[in-house]
């Protein structure tokens, strides 16, 4: 539930993908990949989706991450999450090397359960290895699809059983493949290909946006 609960499906103009709040500082904040929200500036309005429609969200614009780093932060004006304590540690210290992860998101806006508490569509979860910890972004072993960018990356440190958020979804490593007709021939058309390489980013990255910009919405959870 500290997961689930977490997880929206989220569209800024026509850009759909996958939305995340975390606590820092005893407020609560949105975290998603920045090709989706690139455009927001200030005080903006986006959507989440709810209930079977799409329902306006007011937030404001607390950061975008530079260089090549995919992750934007919103401040909320509503909580999202249920009142009750739902503790998902933004870090990813712990995160180690060959380990099984989890990654959640909204595939091709797929999401027909809903939580009767609160309205939202239960994400998709899926399963990955830690490929490499080296340099920026991570990389996962697994199949991501159109849909998860902006989803976290959750797994629970050695010798634990609390889940924390590690990293944030950004997409997919793609390869250039040629397209063969049915005599097995090459044609002049080529198509980009799944590597099943997931790429995500550091969710330490969305800390630092925060705690450069502590406007988000208070809730006393740290």
């Amino acid at each position: 539930a500290n997961v689930i609960y977490r997880v929206f499906r989220l569209k800024v103009d026509l850009e759909t993908g996958t939305a995340f709040p975390i606590e820092e500082g005893g407020r609560e904040y949105l975290v998603t990949a920045r090709h989706i929200a690139h455009s927001l500036q200030g005080r903006c309005q986006i959507e989440a989706f709810k209930d079977g429609g799409w329902t306006p969200l007011q937030v404001t614009t607390v950061g975008h991450a530079q260089g090549d780093v995919d992750i934007s932060v919103l401040a909320l004006a509503e909580r999202l999450t249920p009142t009750r304590p739902l503790p998902l540690p933004a870090s990813s210290e712990g995160l180690t090397y060959g380990q099984e992860a989890f990654f959640l998101g909204f595939p091709y806006g797929i999401g027909d359960m809903f939580l009767k508490e609160t309205g939202h569509p239960v994400p998709f979860v899926k399963r990955v290895t830690v490929s490499t910890l080296f340099g920026k972004p991570y990389f996962l072993d697994g199949h991501n699809n159109p849909g998860f960018s902006g989803g976290p990356v959750v797994f629970c440190p050695p010798a634990r059983k609390e889940f924390q958020v590690a990293a944030v979804v950004s997409g997919y490593r793609s390869a250039r493949a040629r397209i063969r007709d049915d005599e097995d021939r090459n044609t002049e058309f080529h198509l980009r290909e799944n590597t099943g390489i997931v790429v995500a980013y550091d969710v330490n990255e969305a800390v630092a946006l925060i705690r450069a910009n502590p406007i988000g919405l208070v809730t006393g959870q740290e």
